[in-house]
């Protein structure tokens, strides 16, 4: 399933129970994103920010951050930020950048053991 697709499920799923999508994203907001990152988003993320730049569903408070609102912390190590959370930050999924140029998508309270590699 294509990032469009999968975002137009969720839209839908959620239409009566409400959803906000945002705008998309600009390259030029990826580019400072990324700089203030220090590494390159994958390709399935730059495909998702640039169909929307995050949403919020009421009905599971449940939220793709938008890239402005995504802040890095030292937990994990230098190299990752949380791009989803679940009840208001009681659960959030994680992106973490290895040294190999590979990512790997994590659940914050097992950060040890990856989820999967790609949001697709």
């Amino acid at each position: 399933m294509k990032i469009k697709d999968l975002i137009q499920s969720i839209t839908e799923k959620h239409h009566s129970y409400g959803i906000d999508v945002n705008p998309p994203a600009t390259t030029e907001m990826i580019r400072i994103f990324e700089q203030q990152m220090g590494f390159p988003l994958p390709a399935d993320f730059v495909a998702f920010y640039t169909t929307c730049n995050g949403f919020g569903c009421t009905e599971d408070i449940f939220n793709i951050i938008p890239l402005q609102e995504i802040r890095n912390a030292s937990d994990y190590g230098p190299n990752w930020f949380t791009f989803s959370e679940y009840m208001i930050y009681s659960d959030c999924w994680r992106l973490r950048y290895l040294n190999n140029g590979q990512y790997e998508i994590f659940n914050g309270s097992y950060p040890d053991k990856p989820m999967t590699h790609s949001l697709e």
